[in-house]
C-alpha cells in the first residue's frame, strides 16, 4: 500500500512540474517568435482540441452515458449524453455573451460619465474664466467614447475564451486526477500517470498559447494557468480521500455528468475561440494553418493510440 501512495505524490509532483513547464513555454518563446509563427502554433493547438474532444471526450461520454443508463435502469437509445454536451456547450455561450453584453452597457455608462464630467468642467472654466471655448471640442470627447464602445469585441476586451477554456480543461483533468487516486495498484497507477502527464502537458501548452495570443497579464497568465496546473492533482486527492468513500452509483452520476459539461465547453472554445478566429485573419496563408491543425490531429491521435485505454461501451441488463 505504501508503494501506491508513494507513487501517487511521484505522479502528483510530476504532472505540477511537467504542466507548468509547457504551460509557459508559448510566453517564453512568444516574444521572440514572428506573428504569423504564433498564428500556426495556435492552429496546430487547435488540432490538439479537436483530437482530444472527438477522439478522448465524446467516447468517454459515450460510456459513462451507458453506466449512468445501467445505474437507474434506463433502457433507451436516447443520446441523454449529447444532450448534456448541448447544455454545456449552450450555457457557455449565454454566460460568455451575458457577460460581453455586461461590459458594453458598462462602457456606455462610463463613457457618459465621462462626457458630463468634461461638461461640468468647461462649465466651471467659462464661468471663471469669461473666455470663449471652441464647441467642438466637447463633440470631439463624445465621438471618442462612442468609438470606443463601438469597437468592443469579445476577445480583444474580455478573452474569456481562455477562461472557458481553463474551467473546461480543469473539470476534465480533476475526472482523470480521480482515476489516478482510485487506483489500488502500482502498475496501475504508473500506467494512468504515463498516459495522463503526455496528454496534460500537450494541453497545458495550448491553454498557455491562447493565454498569450489573448494578451492577458502576466498575473492572469499565471492565476490561470495554476488553476488548471493544480486541478489533476486535486482529481488525485479526490480520488484518495472523498471518492472512495461515495456509492458507486453516486460517482457514475457525477462523472457522467461533469464529462458530458466538460466535453461542451470544450466544443466551444475549440471551434469558436481557437479555430474560427484563426481562420479569419489572413496575415498567413490559410492552406498553412490547416496543414499545422491536420498536424495536431495527427499528433494527438497517436498520443491516444499508444499512451490511452480507449473507453469502450459494452450493453448491460436493465432489471
Amino acid at each position: 500500500m505504501l508503494s501506491v501512495l508513494l507513487w501517487q505524490v511521484i505522479s502528483i509532483v510530476s504532472l505540477i512540474v511537467g504542466v507548468y513547464i509547457f504551460g509557459f513555454a508559448p510566453l517564453l518563446i512568444g516574444n521572440s517568435v514572428r506573428k504569423a509563427h504564433i498564428s500556426l502554433m495556435s492552429a496546430f493547438s487547435g488540432g490538439v482540441l479537436i483530437g482530444t474532444t472527438f477522439i478522448h471526450l465524446f467516447p468517454e461520454v459515450s460510456q459513462s452515458a451507458q453506466e449512468f443508463r445501467c445505474v437507474l435502469g434506463i433502457d433507451t437509445p436516447y443520446p441523454i449524453g449529447e444532450l448534456i454536451i448541448c447544455v454545456g456547450l449552450v450555457a457557455v455561450m449565454i454566460i460568455e455573451n451575458m457577460a460581453v453584453e455586461y461590459e458594453r452597457v458598462a462602457h456606455q455608462v462610463r463613457a457618459i460619465q465621462d462626457e458630463e464630467d468634461e461638461g461640468a468642467a468647461l462649465f466651471d472654466s467659462r464661468v471663471g474664466n469669461h473666455h470663449h471655448v471652441n464647441p467642438h471640442e466637447g463633440g470631439h470627447s463624445h465621438s471618442e467614447g462612442h468609438s470606443h464602445v463601438a469597437h468592443l469585441t469579445m476577445g480583444e476586451e474580455l478573452g474569456w475564451g481562455a477562461y472557458v477554456l481553463v474551467i473546461a480543461l480543469s473539470i476534465h483533468s480533476i475526472l482523470e486526477g480521480v482515476a489516478i487516486g482510485l487506483a489500488e495498484s502500482r502498475e496501475a497507477v504508473i500506467t494512468l500517470f504515463l498516459s495522463i502527464i503526455l496528454h496534460e502537458v500537450c494541453l497545458a501548452f495550448s491553454l498557455g498559447l491562447k493565454l498569450f495570443t489573448d494578451n492577458h497579464t502576466m498575473k492572469q497568465f499565471v492565476a490561470s494557468l495554476s488553476v488548471f496546473v493544480i486541478s489533476c492533482p486535486v482529481g488525485i486527492g479526490l480520488g484518495m480521500l472523498v471518492m472512495r468513500h461515495l456509492s458507486s452509483d453516486v460517482l457514475t452520476v457525477s462523472v457522467f455528468i461533469l464529462k458530458a459539461l466538460a466535453t461542451g465547453t470544450f466544443v466551444q472554445v475549440t471551434f469558436l475561440e481557437i479555430i474560427a478566429p484563426e481562420f479569419s485573419h489572413r496575415h498567413t496563408n490559410q492552406l498553412y494553418k490547416m496543414g499545422m491543425v491536420i498536424l495536431g490531429l495527427i499528433f494527438i491521435s497517436v498520443v491516444m493510440y499508444f499512451l490511452h485505454d480507449l473507453p469502450t461501451t459494452e450493453p448491460c441488463q436493465v432489471n
